[in-house]
């Protein structure tokens, strides 16, 4: 069987293939300007007064040089992550033009954005698949997860023996700090919530399992009156949004939209409403304050303290701790309550396993290895949809931006879900078998044209047949046919 060796139109191909990818790019440069509006609003609304300047401007706007490194890559769990820390350190270098801390901010903003390139390199760049030794059949996992779900409502209801409460968010920022739970239950507990929960309410939904996705996503909120966390609730309304962002959008553009829409909403809303209304408060709250702007402020603070204290040299993990000792007898998140007064401030690792472990002298390396050990998770993920990684990955995304790194993988379950990952069984097989045209053979196959190696032929009415493992296979769109080229 011969076919049309004839080379894609150049036109063509740049407004297939291109125009997805600028719009990734422009909105993930439209992204970070508004997370650099969402900071000023944030400390505007805390009596902080900024006066932004040309050279702050400038300044920050030399991050989008790393924005390409973003061109080069697919759509993985590195990618979510890159474009979340990625708004990280921008807002971070954004205030380092405004601090008063002590730090000298030219050497600390460079350090900044070349760790950040060190930690977005191989987030980005590993593309190698984790070889999978054994393979789960649906049913198997189905009935696997199942088993997650039922032993996720029995740690809620051992939760609900340490405590029942139900009061509003404000109210429950002055209880939560009283709550008292067995260390193995707390354990259990933050991983049901970051990763069982979301992977279960991604599996089902993804599948349309209404019933069981609906009973994986209420379970998170149920954990509210035992834990007093304003996590749980947002995840109820997040998660749905997430999966259907990722069903509507190209992947890459997706992950910008999922977090760039509640930044964007709590300005809307703050911009408004006044500020003592409760919907303000909570929206602009969470989604601006506590999401997005806390990570890039604990980063001064972080920076701040530790030009004048001596390094942790990871000793905010308990195993080095208790081996090799450690400058500090409380947390650090209890001595930086009690210095700037900010409540328990915990901080990425870009602030504990960088800045507060090692200094600015060695972080960038100390980031490439941690990029190292998050594209773990995209090499777990790779035989997975776009629309599984993202949906059941939010809340461990949000955990990675507030806590350290090891905290992130073994307390909110970060590592749990990299093994749901990749003990999951793919789509791709079905979503070929869905494609298929079994009626016609590959004999008969006319293409117009090869593109990528796959024989093409476009219908009048817009419709792609491709000869793909020699079946004929139909996408809607060019776009269809793009995305199914990229995973």
């Amino acid at each position: 069987m011969q076919y049309a060796d004839r080379s894609f139109p150049r036109r063509w191909h740049l407004e297939l293939t291109g125009s997805s990818e600028l719009a990734a790019q422009v909105l993930l440069a439209c992204y970070l300007a508004l997370v650099v509006a969402s900071l000023t609003a944030v400390e505007l609304a805390a009596g902080i007064v900024l006066h932004p300047s040309w050279t702050a401007v400038l300044g920050t706007a030399i991050s989008l040089c790393l924005l390409p490194l973003f061109a080069f890559t697919n759509f993985s769990f590195g990618y979510l992550v890159g474009v979340a820390f990625t708004g990280m350190v921008v807002g971070f270098v954004w205030l380092s033009y405004f601090t008063s801390s002590r730090y000298d901010p030219a050497i600390v903003r460079w350090s900044a954005l070349a760790s950040l390139l060190a930690f977005l390199v191989p987030l980005l760049l590993q593309s190698w698949p984790a070889p999978r030794m054994f393979r789960i059949k649906k049913k198997t996992m189905d009935v696997g997860v199942k088993a997650l779900l039922v032993i996720a409502a029995l740690i809620l209801l051992l939760n609900f023996r340490y405590g029942f409460t139900l009061v509003g968010l404000r109210a429950a920022e002055q209880l939560r700090g009283g709550i008292a739970q067995p260390t193995l239950l707390s354990y259990a507990t933050n991983n049901v919530i970051y990763a069982v929960l979301p992977f279960a309410f991604a599996f089902y939904a993804q599948r349309g399992s209404r019933l069981l996705a609906a009973a994986s996503l209420l379970l998170i909120p149920c954990f509210y009156p035992a834990l007093l966390n304003k996590t749980v609730l947002f995840a109820a309304v997040w998660l749905p949004f997430v999966f259907l962002i990722f069903r509507s959008f190209e992947p890459k553009q997706a992950s910008v939209i999922s977090l760039g829409a509640p930044l964007a909403l709590g300005l809307l809303v703050h911009s408004i409403l006044p500020a003592e209304n409760p919907i303000a408060h909570f929206v602009f709250g969470y989604a601006n304050e506590r999401m997005f702007a806390i990570p890039s402020i604990a980063m001064d603070y972080y920076a701040d303290f530790f030009a004048a204290h001596p390094k942790t040299h990871f000793c905010q993990i308990n195993i080095v701790r208790m081996i090799f000792g450690c400058p500090y007898s409380e947390q650090l998140g209890v001595i930086f309550a009690g210095r700037y007064g900010v409540g328990n401030l915990n901080a990425s690792l870009f602030a504990t396993e960088g800045i507060a472990s090692t200094g600015l002298i060695w972080l960038p390396l100390v980031m490439f290895m941690c990029g190292l050990v998050l594209s773990i998770g995209s090499s777990c993920s790779r035989h997975l949809s776009p629309l599984m990684i993202a949906t059941s990955s939010p809340l461990a995304l949000m955990a990675l931006l507030n806590v350290p790194l090891s905290t992130a993988l073994l307390t909110n379950g970060l590592l749990l879900l990299f093994l749901l990952w990749y003990l999951c069984p793919g789509e791709q097989a079905k979503v070929r078998n869905y494609l298929e045209r079994p009626n016609d053979s590959p004999a008969d196959f006319r293409a117009d044209c090869i593109v990528e190696g796959v024989p093409v032929h476009c219908r009048r009415d817009g419709i792609i047949d491709a000869i793909v493992d020699g079946r004929v296979v139909v996408f809607e769109s060019w776009v269809d046919f793009f995305k199914f080229l990229r995973q």
